[in-house]
């Protein structure tokens, strides 16, 4: 299966999206699209670059086979063409709360062709933020553990210390 992942929201680096948009794919095809309509910088475009690299990375740690295109032009037009040109069998969005996504939804599902392989997914960003503030919590305890563990280390290696010494004293004496 063959999957167009479109890069829009710049949230798509989310593991539990891309989990669920490559699950049963063989080959997954990301799309950037800038749109010419937005005023862009050359440092938008290089961290649109960036991003769609680390996409990708996070895609080949899944071992899927992983393209990517930077397309200029109308996002929907290069969607839908992209979807069709490449004979894609889903295209998985992350869900945006917003009219412009919802547009786009609309716009995509008129076209006969792509009607049944819009797949939209929605991430509980929430959660995934508690999640993280966990891992870190964690971490952090963890290195607390380390430093407590160093701590006694020198302790230790104090008091060996401490103990030569006496026994140097009373072997010169």
């Amino acid at each position: 299966m063959k999957v167009l992942i479109p890069l829009i929201s710049k949230q798509e680096l989310n593991e539990e999206f891309l989990d669920k948009a490559v699950k049963g794919a063989n080959e997954v095809i990301l799309l950037m699209v800038i749109d010419k309509e937005d005023s862009l910088k050359a440092s938008d475009i290089s961290s649109s670059t960036h991003f769609i690299e680390e996409v990708k990375k996070a895609i080949g740690k899944k071992r899927k086979k992983c393209e990517e295109f930077t397309e200029w032009g109308e996002t929907t037009a290069k969607i839908k063409n992209t979807a069709i040109i490449n004979k894609t069998d889903k295209i998985a969005l992350l869900k945006q709360e917003n009219q412009w996504f919802e547009d786009l939804i609309e716009n995509l599902k008129k076209e006969k062709e792509l009607k049944n392989r819009i797949q939209v997914i929605e991430v509980d960003f929430e959660k995934q933020k508690e999640l993280e503030r966990e891992k870190k919590e964690i971490e952090r305890k963890e290195k607390e553990e380390e430093n407590t563990d160093e701590t006694l280390a020198e302790k230790i290696k104090k008091k060996s210390f401490q103990g030569l010494e006496s026994i140097k004293k009373i072997r010169f004496q």
